[in-house]
C-alpha cells in the first residue's frame, strides 16, 4: 500500500533518527489518518524501545514505550483487562497499533506482536459484553436517580466508552478511539443506527428521556453482539 506523505516523512526521518538512539525494537506509526479518517494531524508514531528506559535523546516527534510496558499492554488487551480503568491504556493504545503501520521491525517483534493481534481475544468481547448487560438497567435507573447534569455526564461518558468497547469487541475490532468512533464504526461497516442512537442521548433534557434514549442505544448494541 502507498503511505501518506507525512507518514513517509516520519519513515524517512524520524526513524533512522530513533535507530541511533539506542536499541529501538520496533517503531510504528497510528492514528486515524492511515484508515482515511480526519486530518494529516490526526496520526502520530511510536517507537518501543528494547532496553529498560527510554533512552537519551529520543526523537522528540514521536512517543515512546520500553517493550516491557508494550507488553503489558499488550497483554492486558489480549485477555480483556485494563480496558474499564483507562480509556487510553492499554486499549486504544493497541488498537493503535494493530491499525497502524509498522515503519521499523528488524527483529520482528513488532511482527510477533501483529501475531497476536492477529485473532481476536475473545475474552475482551466476553468481559465487554457482560459490562454491558450490567449496565443496561443499572446505569438507566441511576440516570434517573441523579439528576445533577455533571454527574449524569459523567455516568453517561463512562457507560458509553463501555458499550462501545464492547460493540467493537464484539464485531471483531478494537476500539480505537473515542473522538473518532463514529468514523472508525463506518470504517469497519457497523451498524449505522447505533451511533445514531447515542446521539439521540446527547439530544435529551429530561431524567426519563436520558433513561430511555440510552436503553435503546445499549439494546441496539446487545442485539448486534
Amino acid at each position: 500500500m502507498s503511505l501518506p506523505t507525512p507518514v513517509l516523512d516520519l519513515a524517512a526521518d524520524v526513524v533512522p533518527d530513533a535507530e541511533t538512539r539506542g536499541q529501538l525494537s520496533f517503531a510504528y506509526a497510528h492514528g486515524a489518518y492511515l484508515s482515511g479518517i480526519g486530518s494529516a494531524r490526526e496520526f502520530g508514531l511510536t517507537c518501543v524501545w528494547d532496553e529498560g528506559h527510554v533512552p537519551d535523546g529520543a526523537p522528540s516527534q514521536a512517543e515512546h514505550v520500553t517493550q516491557a510496558d508494550f507488553d503489558q499492554m499488550l497483554k492486558a488487551a489480549t485477555t480483556g483487562d485494563g480496558w474499564p480503568e483507562s480509556r487510553q491504556l492499554p486499549l486504544t493504545e493497541i488498537a493503535g497499533f494493530a491499525y497502524g503501520i509498522l515503519l521499523s521491525d528488524e527483529d520482528g517483534a513488532g511482527t510477533a506482536a501483529r501475531g497476536t493481534l492477529s485473532e481476536f481475544p475473545y475474552a475482551l468481547a466476553e468481559r465487554s459484553g457482560v459490562s454491558v448487560k450490567t449496565d443496561r438497567d443499572d446505569v438507566a435507573d441511576e440516570l434517573v436517580r441523579d439528576g445533577d447534569p455533571w454527574r449524569r455526564a459523567d455516568l453517561l461518558s463512562e457507560a458509553m466508552y463501555r458499550a462501545y468497547v464492547a460493540w467493537f469487541a464484539n464485531n471483531g475490532y478494537y476500539f480505537p478511539s473515542v473522538p473518532r468512533r463514529r468514523e472508525y464504526a463506518e470504517y469497519f461497516g457497523m451498524n449505522s443506527q447505533v451511533p445514531q442512537a447515542e446521539l439521540a442521548i446527547w439530544r435529551c433534557s429530561q431524567a426519563m428521556d436520558f433513561r430511555n434514549a440510552y436503553r435503546e442505544f445499549i439494546d441496539l448494541i446487545l442485539q448486534d453482539i
